[in-house]
């Protein structure tokens, strides 16, 4: 059950685009304030390195959340379903889906997270406090964290009281989350495996379910393993956000080389119910750094900058709290977080 009630109205056009005009005034003054320093830099927004056309000589697949065939494009290789607005790669071509080595964990994501350690691992615990402001689980209860990466979510989850394991595909990264966290790790696919039905209190998805062709059977294998009143946590870039409206295919996160599955509230809504989800919760949260940097014209390297001012300053900490509680009742922000009971 509910703990309070949940922010399932949506504002009307009017309201929606009164807050986002606000919103960008207060994101740009508190971003200026955490830019402490640094040269303004003009010019157009870069495209992440490698955002090749991978659709190149395939053919059309149904939409995976409603199997309509009638698409719009968007950018580039994305379109956008005509019915239910998802967008995604379409052709595919020939994308077999992530295999991450040991060398990007060890040069590209764990030092990523090491330079914002702070922001990274608070944004988890807040990940764990939403999931107990909206639902009641048991004491202790059964956690697993699907691409679960080198285990950060496994630490935090493990130091609320919670009994977690992990899900990853990498065997490198697998291996590491459960030497530094003491959990749990299966290397592999969640449908590899092959977990025991209704075994699980709480499921968490951080930045996978982009990566994955068909969501629709990934969600469909999270809900038989949750147990009645699980509970399921979602986070993946919006494609609904105001900077996805203003950058379009140069917004951080629209990369159709390793993104390939783009949801808006309304999608993932539509998709989580369709597995059988009663009580669904969908929303945003957050702007990423990248994008108030572009916003302001800043040097790149000011990314880091800002993402760590948000973690680390306790006033900028207040703030961003305090938006992300109007931006779950709207799509504009930059991520996704949608959370869903059995």
């Amino acid at each position: 059950m509910l703990n309070e009630d949940p922010p399932s109205s949506r504002l009307g056009v009017g309201a929606e685009r009164t807050v986002e005009r606000r919103l960008l005034l207060a994101m740009a003054h508190w971003t200026q304030y955490a830019l402490l320093s640094g040269p303004s830099v003009r010019g157009q927004s870069e495209v992440p390195s490698g955002s090749a056309d991978i659709s190149h000589g395939a053919a059309l697949v149904p939409c995976p959340v409603c199997r309509s065939r009638r698409f719009r494009e968007r950018y580039g290789p994305i379109r956008q379903c005509c019915d239910c607005g998802l967008g995604m790669v379409n052709p595919l071509g020939e994308f077999r889906g992530e295999h991450e080595t040991e060398e990007y964990f060890l040069r590209d994501y764990l030092p990523l997270h090491l330079a914002s350690r702070e922001c990274s691992l608070a944004e988890r615990r807040a990940h764990i406090a939403t999931v107990l402001r909206y639902f009641e689980l048991p004491s202790a209860p059964k956690h697993l964290d699907v691409g679960c990466a080198l285990g950060f979510m496994l630490e935090e989850a493990k130091a609320a009281g919670w009994n977690p394991a992990g899900v990853e595909t990498s065997e490198f990264a697998a291996y590491y989350a459960a030497q530094h966290t003491g959990c749990p790790v299966y290397a592999g696919t969640l449908q590899k495996a092959a977990l025991p039905p209704e075994s699980f209190d709480v499921v968490t998805l951080m930045d996978v379910i982009e990566h994955v062709p068909e969501p629709l059977e990934l969600i469909a294998e999270v809900y038989r393993i949750l147990r009645p009143g699980g509970v399921l946590l979602i986070v993946t870039p919006n494609f609904g956000s105001l900077f996805v409206r203003l950058y379009g295919r140069n917004a951080y996160g629209i990369w159709p080389d390793q993104h390939i599955v783009y949801f808006q509230p309304s999608t993932m809504a539509r998709l989580l119910r369709s597995v059988g989800f009663g009580e669904v919760l969908a929303g945003s949260k957050d702007f990423y750094a990248d994008n108030l940097r572009r916003l302001l014209r800043r040097n790149p390297a000011q990314s880091a900058e800002i993402k760590n001012a948000f973690g680390k300053q306790p006033a900028l900490g207040k703030v961003r709290k305090m938006i992300n509680r109007i931006l779950m009742h709207t799509s504009l922000g930059d991520k996704l977080l949608a959370l869903a009971q059995k």
